[in-house]
């Protein structure tokens, strides 16, 4: 069984958030696609339960008939969750913290079942660190950080001003209007670079949407060690450059 609240000393404050529901065209019921006989929202929410800092992961899913599912799952699992709007996604995560009380709020997609704890809690630090309304990624010309590992973090009053004020155009992705507006600091993760000359970080692509992605995704699983690290897994496909497409040959 997860258990999502482990950690013996987190800060009450702090809650992951994953956005998670079953509709994907591309590669339908994706989150319950199995990796190592567990469905890949339940390695996304393994993973991240071993934050130091985040008090509560907490699922935010639709009120479509198909997200049943998704609610079942939590239940099983004894973990929280909270169902509205599948298109306004701003609203899903603005009532969702509004009902956990959530203060920090730390965005996560269910399609990331290779997300590295590591890197979300030195993302909360840093955030807290520098006092900010909100942190995300930073990205270096050609050297794109990694879809598949990036995380948000931003708080609740952020999040109630974005919800009152963005504009539809804006209400489909949770934090359009907050980079809009607070967007002053980008969270640099000490990647060598230089060290991985067989993986174009440009294009590379590590969530899973395609069948091809799955197959890669379980193939990372079923190779390295299971407390793997964003690091792990970059020195494993620069190794095994023949398992994407997306290296320098």
């Amino acid at each position: 069984m997860i258990n999502p609240n482990s950690n013996p000393n987190p800060n009450p404050n702090i809650h992951i958030i994953i956005q998670s529901r079953t509709g994907s065209t591309r590669l339908p019921n994706k989150i319950f696609k199995q990796i190592q006989n567990k469905p890949v929202l339940y390695h996304v929410i393994n993973r991240l339960q071993k934050s130091k800092y985040a008090s509560k992961i907490i699922i935010a899913t639709t009120l479509k008939q198909e997200d049943i599912s998704i609610k079942d799952f939590c239940i099983e699992h004894n973990i929280d969750y909270f169902r509205d709007s599948e298109e306004n996604v701003l609203q899903r995560y603005y009532k969702t913290a509004l009902h956990f009380h959530s203060n920090i709020i730390v965005r996560i997609t269910s399609d990331c079942p290779l997300v590295d704890v590591d890197f979300i809690d030195k993302m909360i630090e840093y955030y807290i660190k520098n006092s900010l309304s909100y942190l995300g990624p930073k990205y270096f010309g050609n050297h794109k950080f990694p879809d598949g590992f990036n995380g948000e973090v931003f708080n609740f009053n952020t999040l109630k001003e974005a919800y009152e004020n963005a504009n539809p155009n804006e209400v489909e992705h949770v934090s359009t209007y907050i980079i809009k507006k607070y967007k002053t600091k980008e969270f640099e993760y000490p990647i060598n670079y230089e060290i991985y000359p067989n993986i174009n970080f440009h294009n590379l692509h590590l969530s899973l949407d395609t069948q091809k992605d799955y197959d890669l995704i379980k193939n990372i699983f079923n190779n390295l060690h299971p407390d793997f690290t964003l690091n792990d897994v970059l020195t494993y496909l620069n190794e095994n450059y023949y398992l994407i497409n997306t290296n320098k040959y």
